[in-house]
Formats: C-alpha cells, sequence, structure tokens
C-alpha cells in the first residue's frame, strides 16, 4: 500500500468503479467513506459496516469473479489492482474489435500458457494467453468475439514487447 492507499478497480456488469483503500477508508470514485469489514473464522460469512449501517455477506471467489450476496441479492464483481488493469488496457489497443485483429505482447515476458488454439471461436473476456512479467501471471484476454487464425508463440518462449502472439478473425 502507497500513501496515497491502495487502489482497484471493481466492474460489475459493464460498469466500472475506481476503489482506493487507505487502512479503515474507502475511497470510491473520489466520495469517501468509512468501512470496516470483519470475516468469521471458517467461514465465507462477513460482517461490514459502512455509512452507520451494519450488513450481512457471504462473499466467495470463483474463477476470476467475486460472488457476493448481499440482502437477498447476487454480485459478480470483477477485481483488479491497477497494474493488472494497465495491463489489459495495453493489450486491448492491440487488439481491436472490428476485421482480422492481432494481440501483441504488451511488455516483454515469459509465454505460460495459451489458452486457444486455431480454429477455436472465442468471446469477449475469454482468455487467449497467460504471459510472466515482472514474477506475476498476466492473462490477456479477448475485448471482442472472433475466431483464432493463428498462434504464434507457445509455451515456455521468451517474449518482447509488440512480438505477435495470436491473430484473431471477427465473426
Amino acid at each position: 500500500m502507497t500513501e496515497d492507499g491502495t487502489r482497484y478497480f471493481a466492474g460489475i456488469g459493464d460498469e466500472w468503479r475506481e476503489v482506493v483503500v487507505r487502512g479503515d477508508t474507502v475511497e470510491v470514485d473520489g466520495r469517501e467513506t468509512r468501512a470496516d469489514i470483519s470475516t468469521l473464522p471458517g467461514s465465507d460469512r462477513q460482517h461490514m459496516r459502512l455509512h452507520e449501517r451494519s450488513f450481512a455477506l457471504f462473499a466467495r471467489k470463483v474463477s476470476d469473479e467475486w460472488v457476493i450476496e448481499l440482502e437477498g441479492r447476487l454480485f459478480k464483481v470483477r477485481v483488479e489492482d491497477q497494474r493488472t488493469r494497465h495491463i489489459r488496457e495495453l493489450a486491448s489497443h492491440a487488439l481491436p474489435v472490428d476485421g482480422a485483429r492481432e494481440l501483441r505482447a504488451p511488455m516483454p515476458g515469459l509465454i505460460v500458457r495459451v489458452e486457444v488454439e486455431v480454429g477455436q471461436d472465442v468471446e469477449e473476456g475469454d482468455a487467449l494467453v497467460v504471459m510472466e512479467a515482472m514474477k506475476m501471471e498476466n492473462e490477456l484476454r479477448a475485448d471482442g468475439a472472433g475466431t483464432v487464425v493463428s498462434v504464434d508463440v507457445e509455451p515456455g518462449q521468451a517474449v518482447e514487447r509488440d512480438v505477435l502472439l495470436l491473430r484473431l478473425e471477427s465473426r
């Protein structure tokens, strides 16, 4: 955590919010509030105090999302730290939505896994390639539907920034 707090981005559906955590203070899109969350040991049940109100909630990690039940409503929340969001944005600039598209390495790294194969159809958000950079795994995802027309890397391969990883064709 920095003096300015730890910055996250939380997404529900297509809507994203910037969240900064500083101890027991949480700032969401510039609005600061005090939050206190405690976990019951051995349970996914949490107790949250927010805006002088108390809430019971259940939270569990499922794949790359958090499933949260709060007051009888279910929310699927994606959470990204500032670094992951930056990498995703770099990758999305290299992968436009229409026509033939190329996914290029957003930074130097090592290919850990290729999640797709030639001829495979993908949807927006599907994992394409996992690469390791600066000792962290980064999952590069499709920003639109398409069909994989070439895979130009393999696991274990070291790549430099802007190296072609794969090609997609819009459907």
